[in-house]
Protein backbone atom coordinates (compact mmCIF):
# COMPACT_ATOMS: atom_id res chain seq x y z
CA UNK A 1 0.00 0.00 0.00
CA UNK A 2 1.35 3.31 -1.11
CA UNK A 3 -0.36 5.45 1.56
CA UNK A 4 1.51 5.70 4.63
CA UNK A 5 -1.05 7.71 6.64
CA UNK A 6 -4.23 7.37 7.12
CA UNK A 7 -5.97 10.67 8.41
CA UNK A 8 -9.67 10.37 9.54
CA UNK A 9 -11.55 13.67 10.14
CA UNK A 10 -14.76 14.88 10.89
CA UNK A 11 -17.01 16.22 13.71
CA UNK A 12 -17.95 14.39 16.41
CA UNK A 13 -20.63 11.70 16.03
CA UNK A 14 -19.55 11.06 12.39
CA UNK A 15 -17.92 8.02 13.01
CA UNK A 16 -14.38 8.65 13.45
CA UNK A 17 -13.42 5.99 16.09
CA UNK A 18 -15.36 3.54 14.56
CA UNK A 19 -13.97 3.77 10.96
CA UNK A 20 -10.50 4.17 12.05
CA UNK A 21 -10.66 0.91 13.42
CA UNK A 22 -12.42 -0.86 10.60
CA UNK A 23 -9.72 0.36 8.52
CA UNK A 24 -7.13 -0.96 10.89
CA UNK A 25 -8.96 -4.60 10.41
CA UNK A 26 -9.28 -4.06 6.99
CA UNK A 27 -5.57 -3.08 6.21
CA UNK A 28 -4.63 -6.19 8.99
CA UNK A 29 -6.72 -8.57 6.83
CA UNK A 30 -4.36 -7.91 3.62
CA UNK A 31 -1.21 -8.30 5.68
CA UNK A 32 -0.30 -4.71 5.83
CA UNK A 33 1.08 -3.58 9.86
CA UNK A 34 -1.14 -0.81 11.03
CA UNK A 35 -0.40 1.57 14.24
CA UNK A 36 -4.10 3.47 14.89
CA UNK A 37 -3.85 6.86 16.96
CA UNK A 38 -7.26 7.11 18.38
CA UNK A 39 -8.17 10.52 19.65
CA UNK A 40 -6.64 10.74 23.59
CA UNK A 41 -4.22 8.17 23.04
CA UNK A 42 -0.41 9.24 22.97
CA UNK A 43 0.42 10.65 19.78
CA UNK A 44 3.64 10.63 18.06
CA UNK A 45 3.05 13.98 15.99
CA UNK A 46 -0.06 15.61 18.07
CA UNK A 47 0.77 17.10 20.92
CA UNK A 48 -2.98 17.18 22.82
CA UNK A 49 -2.17 16.68 26.34
CA UNK A 50 1.34 17.42 26.47
CA UNK A 51 3.14 19.64 28.77
CA UNK A 52 5.80 22.42 26.71
CA UNK A 53 8.69 23.47 29.35
CA UNK A 54 11.67 25.30 28.56
CA UNK A 55 15.42 23.72 29.31
CA UNK A 56 15.17 25.84 32.58
CA UNK A 57 11.79 25.10 33.70
CA UNK A 58 12.03 21.31 32.75
CA UNK A 59 15.59 21.27 35.31
CA UNK A 60 13.49 23.15 37.67
CA UNK A 61 10.83 20.84 37.88
CA UNK A 62 13.14 17.95 38.64
CA UNK A 63 14.41 20.10 41.23
CA UNK A 64 10.98 20.43 43.20
CA UNK A 65 9.61 16.91 42.83
CA UNK A 66 12.64 14.87 43.29
CA UNK A 67 10.62 11.41 43.95
CA UNK A 68 8.82 11.91 40.86
CA UNK A 69 12.18 12.54 38.93
CA UNK A 70 11.82 9.00 37.39
CA UNK A 71 8.81 9.06 36.00
CA UNK A 72 8.83 12.43 34.73
CA UNK A 73 11.82 11.91 32.87
CA UNK A 74 10.08 8.38 31.37
CA UNK A 75 7.61 10.54 30.18
CA UNK A 76 9.70 13.26 28.67
CA UNK A 77 10.87 14.14 25.38
CA UNK A 78 13.99 16.67 24.71
CA UNK A 79 13.39 18.26 21.20
CA UNK A 80 15.82 21.06 20.02
CA UNK A 81 15.70 23.40 23.58
CA UNK A 82 12.47 22.44 24.61
CA UNK A 83 11.05 19.42 27.05
CA UNK A 84 7.64 17.53 26.13
CA UNK A 85 5.94 16.36 28.73
CA UNK A 86 3.05 13.79 28.89
CA UNK A 87 1.60 14.46 32.18
CA UNK A 88 -1.23 12.48 31.75
CA UNK A 89 0.94 9.56 32.19
CA UNK A 90 2.21 10.30 35.42
CA UNK A 91 -0.12 8.40 37.07
CA UNK A 92 -0.42 11.20 39.84
CA UNK A 93 -3.75 11.64 39.83
CA UNK A 94 -5.17 13.90 42.75
CA UNK A 95 -1.85 13.02 44.77
CA UNK A 96 0.06 15.57 43.37
CA UNK A 97 -3.05 18.27 42.24
CA UNK A 98 -0.45 21.20 42.34
CA UNK A 99 2.12 19.34 40.27
CA UNK A 100 -0.74 18.21 37.90
CA UNK A 101 -2.18 21.99 37.51
CA UNK A 102 1.05 23.30 36.68
CA UNK A 103 1.76 20.94 34.03
CA UNK A 104 -1.89 21.33 32.72
CA UNK A 105 -0.72 25.24 32.88
CA UNK A 106 1.89 24.08 30.44
CA UNK A 107 -0.03 22.35 28.01
CA UNK A 108 0.62 23.10 24.36
CA UNK A 109 -3.22 23.69 23.65
CA UNK A 110 -6.07 25.69 25.13
CA UNK A 111 -3.28 29.10 24.12
CA UNK A 112 -1.45 28.26 26.72
CA UNK A 113 2.01 28.64 24.59
CA UNK A 114 2.05 31.44 22.10
CA UNK A 115 0.24 30.88 18.88
CA UNK A 116 3.69 30.90 16.64
CA UNK A 117 4.98 28.32 19.39
CA UNK A 118 2.17 25.84 18.75
CA UNK A 119 2.45 25.78 14.95
CA UNK A 120 5.84 25.87 14.86
CA UNK A 121 6.68 23.07 17.20
CA UNK A 122 3.75 21.35 15.34
CA UNK A 123 5.16 21.58 11.79
CA UNK A 124 8.64 20.17 13.52
CA UNK A 125 6.83 16.87 15.09
CA UNK A 126 4.90 16.09 11.85
CA UNK A 127 8.09 16.64 9.70
CA UNK A 128 10.13 14.68 12.48
CA UNK A 129 7.76 11.62 12.62
CA UNK A 130 7.89 11.48 8.70
CA UNK A 131 11.51 11.72 8.92
CA UNK A 132 11.89 8.80 11.51
CA UNK A 133 9.05 6.43 10.84
CA UNK A 134 8.99 3.03 10.28
CA UNK A 135 7.71 2.78 6.71
CA UNK A 136 6.44 -0.27 6.48
CA UNK A 137 3.90 0.39 9.08
CA UNK A 138 0.42 2.14 8.09
CA UNK A 139 -0.22 4.81 10.51
CA UNK A 140 -3.84 6.08 10.79
CA UNK A 141 -4.77 9.43 13.17
CA UNK A 142 -8.04 9.85 14.36
CA UNK A 143 -8.58 13.97 14.51
CA UNK A 144 -5.02 14.86 14.79
CA UNK A 145 -4.80 16.87 11.35
CA UNK A 146 -7.69 19.04 11.01
CA UNK A 147 -9.61 18.86 14.25
CA UNK A 148 -7.21 19.51 17.16
CA UNK A 149 -6.10 22.03 14.93
CA UNK A 150 -8.79 23.86 13.61
CA UNK A 151 -10.50 23.67 17.01
CA UNK A 152 -6.79 25.47 18.29
CA UNK A 153 -7.31 28.14 15.89
CA UNK A 154 -10.58 29.04 15.51
CA UNK A 155 -11.74 28.43 19.12
CA UNK A 156 -9.04 30.16 20.91
CA UNK A 157 -7.04 32.21 18.55
CA UNK A 158 -10.41 33.35 16.89
CA UNK A 159 -8.14 33.45 13.07
CA UNK A 160 -10.08 33.41 9.60
CA UNK A 161 -10.26 30.29 7.36
CA UNK A 162 -7.77 31.31 4.89
CA UNK A 163 -5.28 31.94 8.41
CA UNK A 164 -6.27 28.09 9.11
CA UNK A 165 -5.90 26.71 5.78
CA UNK A 166 -2.89 28.11 5.17
CA UNK A 167 -1.13 26.88 7.93
CA UNK A 168 -3.14 23.58 7.55
CA UNK A 169 -1.66 23.23 3.82
CA UNK A 170 1.88 23.56 5.71
CA UNK A 171 1.52 21.07 8.49
CA UNK A 172 0.16 18.49 5.72
CA UNK A 173 3.62 19.04 3.59
CA UNK A 174 5.69 17.99 6.49
CA UNK A 175 4.02 14.51 5.74
CA UNK A 176 3.98 14.42 2.03
CA UNK A 177 7.10 11.93 2.24
CA UNK A 178 4.19 9.19 3.67
CA UNK A 179 1.86 10.12 0.89
CA UNK A 180 -1.42 10.78 2.86
CA UNK A 181 -4.95 10.04 2.59
CA UNK A 182 -7.86 12.28 4.48
CA UNK A 183 -11.07 10.46 5.01
CA UNK A 184 -13.49 12.92 5.93
CA UNK A 185 -16.79 12.14 6.94
CA UNK A 186 -19.46 14.28 6.50
CA UNK A 187 -22.39 14.76 8.49
CA UNK A 188 -25.50 16.61 6.71
CA UNK A 189 -27.21 17.82 9.72
CA UNK A 190 -25.14 19.16 12.56
CA UNK A 191 -28.01 19.47 14.92
CA UNK A 192 -29.12 16.15 14.26
CA UNK A 193 -25.66 14.71 15.04
CA UNK A 194 -25.16 16.91 18.05
CA UNK A 195 -27.83 15.90 19.55
CA UNK A 196 -27.85 12.12 18.98
CA UNK A 197 -24.04 12.24 20.33
CA UNK A 198 -25.32 13.85 23.31
CA UNK A 199 -27.80 11.04 24.23
CA UNK A 200 -24.88 8.82 23.26
CA UNK A 201 -22.44 9.99 25.43
CA UNK A 202 -23.76 10.34 28.85
CA UNK A 203 -21.93 10.05 32.51
CA UNK A 204 -22.64 6.85 34.32
CA UNK A 205 -21.66 8.83 37.50
CA UNK A 206 -22.66 12.28 37.82
CA UNK A 207 -21.47 13.33 40.90
CA UNK A 208 -18.06 12.78 39.62
CA UNK A 209 -18.09 13.44 35.61
CA UNK A 210 -20.72 15.83 33.41
CA UNK A 211 -22.36 14.51 30.54
CA UNK A 212 -20.16 15.10 27.56
CA UNK A 213 -22.39 17.64 25.88
CA UNK A 214 -22.54 19.44 29.54
CA UNK A 215 -18.11 19.92 28.51
CA UNK A 216 -18.67 20.84 24.78
CA UNK A 217 -21.10 23.31 25.92
CA UNK A 218 -18.88 25.11 28.50
CA UNK A 219 -15.74 24.23 26.13
CA UNK A 220 -17.33 26.52 23.60
CA UNK A 221 -19.25 29.41 25.68
CA UNK A 222 -15.79 30.00 27.36
CA UNK A 223 -13.51 30.07 24.68
CA UNK A 224 -12.85 33.09 23.08
CA UNK A 225 -14.22 32.53 19.77
CA UNK A 226 -17.66 31.45 21.97
CA UNK A 227 -17.11 34.84 24.28
CA UNK A 228 -16.75 36.81 20.37
CA UNK A 229 -19.63 35.05 19.03
CA UNK A 230 -21.52 34.85 22.24
CA UNK A 231 -22.30 31.18 21.55
CA UNK A 232 -24.78 29.93 24.30
CA UNK A 233 -26.18 26.74 25.02
CA UNK A 234 -26.73 23.64 22.50
CA UNK A 235 -27.37 26.54 19.74
CA UNK A 236 -23.99 27.59 20.16
CA UNK A 237 -22.22 24.40 20.23
CA UNK A 238 -24.14 23.39 16.83
CA UNK A 239 -22.99 27.12 15.41
CA UNK A 240 -19.37 26.32 16.44
CA UNK A 241 -19.50 22.81 14.17
CA UNK A 242 -21.31 24.45 11.73
CA UNK A 243 -18.58 27.09 11.26
CA UNK A 244 -15.61 24.27 11.82
CA UNK A 245 -17.56 22.07 9.27
CA UNK A 246 -17.43 24.50 6.95
CA UNK A 247 -13.41 25.03 7.32
CA UNK A 248 -12.45 22.00 7.13
CA UNK A 249 -14.13 20.83 4.18
CA UNK A 250 -13.30 24.09 2.48
CA UNK A 251 -9.09 22.47 3.45
CA UNK A 252 -10.36 19.47 2.33
CA UNK A 253 -10.48 20.76 -1.30
CA UNK A 254 -7.29 22.44 -1.40
CA UNK A 255 -5.00 19.42 -0.50
CA UNK A 256 -3.04 18.40 -3.04
CA UNK A 257 -3.06 14.93 -1.33
CA UNK A 258 -5.30 11.88 -1.76
CA UNK A 259 -8.91 12.64 -0.08
CA UNK A 260 -12.62 11.91 -0.24
CA UNK A 261 -15.50 12.95 1.53
CA UNK A 262 -18.25 10.14 2.45
CA UNK A 263 -21.19 12.19 3.34
CA UNK A 264 -23.42 9.79 5.72
CA UNK A 265 -26.89 11.60 4.31
CA UNK A 266 -29.26 8.72 5.29
CA UNK A 267 -27.21 7.76 8.44
CA UNK A 268 -26.66 4.47 7.53
CA UNK A 269 -23.19 3.40 9.20
CA UNK A 270 -22.90 0.12 7.03
CA UNK A 271 -22.56 2.09 4.17
CA UNK A 272 -20.35 4.50 5.09
CA UNK A 273 -18.14 1.89 6.19
CA UNK A 274 -18.67 -0.32 2.76
CA UNK A 275 -17.76 3.31 0.87
CA UNK A 276 -14.76 3.58 3.23
CA UNK A 277 -13.23 0.11 3.02
CA UNK A 278 -13.48 0.44 -0.92
CA UNK A 279 -10.95 2.64 -0.73
CA UNK A 280 -8.48 0.46 0.66
CA UNK A 281 -9.63 -2.74 -1.63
Amino acid sequence: MNNKLILVEGIPGSGKTTISKKIKACLERQGQKVKLFNEGDFHPADLAWIAYLTADEYNELLKDYPKYEDIIRKNSCVEDDYVLVTYTKLGLGLKESKLIKYLESKQVYNARVPLNTFMEIHLKRWKRFATHVDKNIVYIFECAYLQNHVNELLAYHNKDELYIRDYLIKLILMVNTLNPKLIYLKQPDVSETIRRVAKERTSTNKDKWDDWIDLVVGYIESCPYGEKHNLKGFEGVVAYFEKRKKIELSTVKQLQIEHVVIDNQSYNWDEVTSKVLKQFI
